[in-house]
């Protein structure tokens, strides 16, 4: 069994983590944070120990650094864990629907329950998360986050960094720019538009 070590420890890493033990395919070393977290893992330091770990033969990562407006810092993880030459798996719970004939990005999370239908395309280090449906020919870019049950009706495409909310549904055929927040429970019937900061 390969290892892999956590990056970022909270509430989404807690899901990260129980759905890599479901797996069965990794075991964790234990995570990285700013500090020391109530968790049954291995506190292994900072980030700045990350290179380290990996000269010491870790060659796995896994983000557990959630979405809730932190697309940028989970680009800005991604791009130093490959610098430093870490893997990032797509971490996908055994509960997951995926159809074969999907594409997904490296460093996913796809959580319970989720369902990715034919012919989708899920760019890296997306979220996917406990019950979500993205369904048929939909296009979820990278960084994107489609919270728990949300809906993508065939077709949609979320841009890069979207967020869309629990509950959120949106329609076949709808598109969501780069960095929107769709608010939870919304349901989207025509094309997005709104200033973005």
């Amino acid at each position: 069994m390969e290892e892999i070590v956590l990056v970022g420890y909270g509430g989404h890493a807690r899901s990260v983590a129980d759905c890599i033990e479901r797996q069965n395919k990794y075991r964790i070393v234990g995570y990285t944070d700013v500090e020391q977290r109530n968790s049954r893992y291995q506190y292994l330091g900072t980030d700045t120990v990350l290179k380290d770990w990996y000269e010491q033969g870790i060659k796995n990562a896994a983000v557990g650094i959630g979405y809730m407006g932190k697309g940028t810092l989970r680009e800005r993880l991604y791009e130093s864990l490959r610098a430093i030459g870490y893997e990032l798996p797509v971490i996908a719970d055994p509960s997951a629907v995926i159809s074969d004939h999907v594409q997904i990005g490296e460093g996913t999370f796809i959580g319970k329950g989720a369902v990715v239908n034919a012919e989708a395309r899920i760019g890296k280090m997306a979220i996917i998360n406990s019950m979500a449906l993205v369904e048929h020919d939909c296009i979820v870019e990278d960084y994107a986050h489609v919270a728990v049950s949300g809906i993508l009706c065939g077709q949609v495409k979320v841009g890069k960094a979207a967020f869309i909310g629990a509950n959120a549904t949106i329609l076949q055929c709808m598109e969501i720019p780069s960095k929107v927040t769709i608010p939870a429970g919304e349901v989207v019937r025509r094309n997005y538009r709104m200033e973005v900061n």
